[in-house]
């Protein structure tokens, strides 16, 4: 129930800003989440790997580090407030992430998705009835009407409550950097190669649009991606095992179930594609729909060997792989934004997410490849300190 919780109260955050304020503010609210996701994750990803594979006492520091760097941000994105809605949001929201990820981590570690599922569907939950309630409310307050930067503060308020509560958690530890250099640059770099992978084309789409069509793709995307959690959600489910025999795949999730539960969640997107074709909603809509149902499946799949290749190790190949496949989803994305819209987003993410599902595919299965650790298996005590 919390695994898809708040996968459902983002839905219908979504639906109600669309019902609210339009298709086009709706956009420019996906805009200022991109920012959120390729900042947040790019300075999250060092500590939620290590918080997975570290010892006690590194993983305690580096926490309380990942704690202030977020209530950092939350304090200098108030900078941006009155000279960009996208950079304020973005900044804000990533600092808020940052706290989350910090309060959850300690049941991450244990390989505990309910629990993590629980605080994630709180926080958001607690963010969906404020905004709801703005949404709704706003006209009993204001002639005007609600606003896209009311609805945005009412949203992030849970953040700031988050941000509280994982203060105590983090309470009487010395913060320290997510490892030596080397180790937070390579995590940094797959996880800005990553966010730039998934989100960063809502931006160029964007710039080669406009907000309407980037509102029509983002929606397709929130829901396959809310499919394609199901992946996370199994393959943490596997953490420990996967850490106590290095990665051995046999210790990991089965792949025929793995691919099977991607296949449903790809069936689920396109039957509501198929569904939008016969109703009143712009045709762009159903047809992205309909494409993005392959997504769905790449990504859950890929979510799942995601942990396979952080138990190995293997992040130097995470790395370059998804980082290789930036430019090729962005030349899609420029070939056929124009002509085709977000029908031409939906065909670019797909296809790029089948190539980097082969990329992970012969990484985990290939003989010639198989659980070679690209990094060291135990750092030094230098190393382990993290400045």
């Amino acid at each position: 129930m919390f695994v898809y919780g708040g996968r459902a109260a983002g839905l219908l955050w979504t639906l109600a800003m669309i019902h609210q304020l339009g298709i086009s503010q709706y956009g420019l609210y996906s805009l200022g989440f991109a920012v959120t996701s390729v900042l947040g994750q790019t300075l999250n990803n060092p500590y939620v790997v290590r918080a997975a594979r570290e010892p006690e006492e590194d993983f305690v520091r580096e926490r309380a580090s990942r704690y202030l760097l977020g209530v950092a941000l939350m304090v200098i994105a108030q900078v941006f407030l009155p000279i960009n809605y996208i950079l304020w949001f973005g900044i804000l929201a990533a600092g808020g992430e940052l706290c989350v990820g910090a309060y959850k981590a300690r049941a991450l570690r244990e390989g505990d998705p309910h629990r993590t599922s629980r605080i994630d569907t709180s926080r958001q939950i607690g963010s969906v009835v404020a905004g709801c309630a703005y949404l709704f409310g706003a006209h009993l307050f204001a002639a005007g009407g609600p606003t896209l930067l009311g609805a945005s503060v009412a949203y992030c308020i849970p953040y700031v409550v988050i941000a509280a509560l994982a203060a105590v958690t983090v309470r009487g530890h010395r913060p320290q950097w997510p490892g030596p250099i080397r180790t937070i640059l390579v995590l940094s770099g797959e996880m800005l190669g990553t966010a730039a992978f998934l989100q960063g084309d809502i931006l160029l789409l964007g710039w080669l649009t406009d907000t309407t069509v980037v509102g029509y793709y983002n929606l397709t995307w929130v829901l396959a991606s809310a499919i394609g959690y199901v992946g996370q959600a199994f393959g943490a489910t596997y953490t420990q095992p996967l850490r106590d025999s290095g990665g051995d795949v046999k210790t990991g999730p089965p792949l025929r179930l793995t691919v099977a539960i991607g296949l449903a969640g790809g069936v689920i997107v396109l039957i509501t594609g198929i569904v939008l074709l016969f109703t009143p909603v712009p045709r762009q809509l159903a047809i992205a729909m309909i494409v993005m149902s392959a997504y769905a499946t790449f990504r859950t799949i890929i979510m799942v060997f995601t942990f396979i290749l952080y138990a190995q190790r293997r992040d130097v190949i995470r790395l370059t792989s998804v980082i290789g496949l930036v430019p090729v989803k962005f030349g899609i994305l420029a070939a056929l934004a124009s002509p085709l819209g977000a029908v031409g987003a939906a065909i670019a993410t797909s296809v790029s997410d089948l190539l980097l599902l082969v990329i992970f595919t012969m990484a985990i299965y290939g003989g010639r490849w198989n659980a070679k650790g690209d990094v060291p298996v135990v750092e030094g005590p230098g190393d382990r300190e993290g400045g």
